[in-house]
């Protein structure tokens, strides 16, 4: 049996592993939690983690077990927006023998933007998080900009990844995993917008990737018979199916 991981016991995490625990040749070998022992989540010798935590939790533990040549997936990405912290990942990523590996996220279309940069065609990366004023008030957003004067849909804060992300810990990974796949957290911009007619976020993606226009809409209204949503309005779903089809693709002899 191959072994895996996780760090976090929260939403994502719990129902990631009751799905992960369908899939055949796998066994979970622990669920690490704060304040335990990592040499000994370390000892049970996964060959793959998956960070479910918060951004101070991967820049914690993912260089240790990184440098244990376990293979890091991880959630939290907005870690990334912090400087120091990004230098220290990369780092410790490029070092090895561990690699970390980023996930979709909740809009599941980086593959796209991945490609691109292969042909040295992208450019023009803009990611836009979309959600109803209600969702938005449970975020940072409510003391960075005026929310009770949107009446329609609306930019309410614009900017690259890094400065717009960094404000947002528990909200805006969907966006550091596009810039990583893209153009980067610099170079990558992001509106984040309020739209009343909403009743759960959505994620929109543009970018021009020399031979076209690549456009992806996906999400705004909970899909009946799914899971709910995260704290910050994502589907569960979506991000949680991307960590599981991570695991599934690593077992499999005809990948797709």
């Amino acid at each position: 049996m191959r072994r895996y991981a996780i760090i976090g016991a929260g939403r994502i995490g719990s129902l990631f592993a009751e799905l992960a625990a369908e899939l055949p040749g796998w066994t979970l070998t622990g669920v690490f939690r704060r304040g335990e022992d990592l040499d000994k989540f370390i000892a049970a010798k996964p060959e793959i983690v998956f960070e479910c935590a918060s951004r101070h939790a991967l820049a914690e533990l993912a260089p240790p077990l990184l440098r244990a040549g376990i293979d890091v997936v991880p959630l939290s990405s907005t870690a990334f927006c912090d400087r120091e912290i990004e230098r220290r990942l990369r780092t410790a990523a490029e070092a090895g023998p561990g690699r970390l590996e980023i996930p979709p996220g909740a809009i599941g279309a980086i593959e796209a933007l991945a490609t691109a940069r292969e042909d040295r065609q992208l450019r023009h990366v803009v990611y836009r998080q979309v959600k109803p004023l209600a969702l938005w008030r449970g975020t940072p957003l409510r003391d960075l900009a005026d929310l009770d004067a949107v009446t329609a849909r609306q930019v309410v804060l614009a900017g690259n990844v890094r400065e717009i992300a960094a404000h947002f810990p528990d909200n805006l990974n969907t966006a550091v995993g596009i810039a990583l796949a893209g153009v980067g957290l610099d170079a990558t911009r992001m509106e984040l917008v309020a739209d009343p007619e909403l009743r759960a976020t959505a994620h929109e993606l543009d970018a021009d990737v020399g031979t076209g226009f690549y456009r992806v809409r996906i999400g705004g209204e909970p899909r009946e018979g799914g899971r709910g949503v995260t704290s910050g309005g994502d589907p569960v779903d979506y991000t949680t199916f991307g960590l599981l089809r991570i695991l599934r693709r690593r077992g499999l002899r005809l990948v797709v």
